[in-house]
């Protein structure tokens, strides 16, 4: 009896020591043979966006959205928008683009390159390839489109192209306006109004 404790207690003697080793000796062949982690070189950004983001204070896929008095909802959206350096509580932004739900039932949107926004005079400005659509019929192209950011107004500081239900056109100026009792929009086409007429 004597020779068997004597045995048994050599054995856990002995494990107390294998086994702790066993234990070492596990933990580290998972940090020889793990998968080696991909140094932040390897992140998917380039240099010159994360020095642009990091000077630069910009906020990506705005949205502003409101009611007029009228009822007539206006969004404004753009793939980027930063505040203006050289002036104060105006921004600039990229690929602005916006839509306006009239109460009569007519959509129009606005679509450009760039634009400004300046909430303090209640305005948009829309740049560089400037696209106005209308549930009309009425497609008019200019290279700026001024709008109202709450209440329907917008008008081109210069001349426009498109087409419409009558035909393809062109003019010196488009303003759009709309009329208070039926909340109808109604585009008004001056300076030398050109109308090539296809019948229906």
């Amino acid at each position: 009896m004597a020779r068997y404790d004597s045995g048994y207690s050599r054995l856990v003697a002995w494990l107390k020591i294998i086994l702790p080793l066993a234990a070492l000796a596990l933990l580290s062949t998972l940090f020889l043979f793990s998968r080696n982690v991909a140094p932040v070189s390897q992140i998917p950004f380039s240099k010159v966006d994360l020095n642009e983001r990091a000077q630069d204070q910009q906020l990506t896929r705005p949205s502003f959205a409101g009611a007029t008095e009228n009822g007539d909802l206006i969004r404004f959206t753009a793939d980027a928008v930063r505040p203006d350096p050289d002036q104060n509580g105006r921004a600039l932004a990229d690929a602005p683009s916006a839509r306006i739900e009239l109460v009569g039932g007519t959509l129009i949107t606005f679509a450009a390159r760039e634009g400004e926004v300046d909430q303090a005079e209640d305005e948009a400005r829309l740049r560089g390839d400037a696209v106005l659509t209308s549930s009309t019929g009425y497609t008019v192209r200019t290279q700026e489109i001024v709008s109202g950011m709450e209440n329907v107004r917008a008008f081109t500081p210069g001349p426009v192209s498109g087409e419409g239900p009558a035909g393809s056109f062109s003019a010196g100026r488009m303003e759009l306006t709309t009329d208070p009792e039926t909340g109808n929009a109604h585009l008004l086409f001056t300076s030398g109004v050109h109308l090539v007429y296809v019948p229906g």
